[in-house]
């Protein structure tokens, strides 16, 4: 299913854009050899993934996923509700946590591939989610 732009929030909160900005970030800061800029935008990564979980609850009218362990959950939630494989969605959110926000962004140690591969892992995620979403709340017809 497409995402149309119109279901989408502001572009700072949308999680597709953010990862797709992200990459490119990410990319031109590896050219740059910009080391800052290449870890600022393994968090912008981070946020996508923070955003999916934000998302979620408010599309899904549940409480707000503020934190890791609330956001985690929501997304663990949606994969019940949605019945995709278990870890589809957590899987990349605890990657996102512990690899771009926590090792490269706040302790200085980023691997490109690594950086890059988890990126990409994002942006199939932040669709997937929106995808989840339209077919749970089907399923609560």
């Amino acid at each position: 299913m497409a995402i149309k732009r119109k279901q989408l929030g502001a572009a700072s909160d949308d999680p597709i854009y953010l990862a797709n900005r992200a990459i490119r970030e990410a990319e031109g800061a590896l050219k740059a050899k910009d080391e800052v800029g290449f870890r600022q935008a393994a968090e912008k990564g981070w946020l996508a993934v923070a955003a999916s979980a934000d998302v979620t609850a408010d599309r899904m009218s549940w409480p707000s996923s503020k934190g890791h362990e609330g956001r985690r959950k929501t997304l663990a939630n949606l994969e019940r509700k949605a019945r995709l494989r278990r870890g589809t969605l957590v899987g990349t959110y605890e990657a996102a946590r512990t690899t771009l926000h926590g090792e490269c962004f706040h302790e200085a140690k980023c691997s490109a591939e690594g950086v890059l591969g988890i990126l990409d892992d994002i942006k199939v995620m932040t669709t997937e989610t929106y995808e989840a979403i339209e077919k749970a709340k089907r399923r609560r017809k």
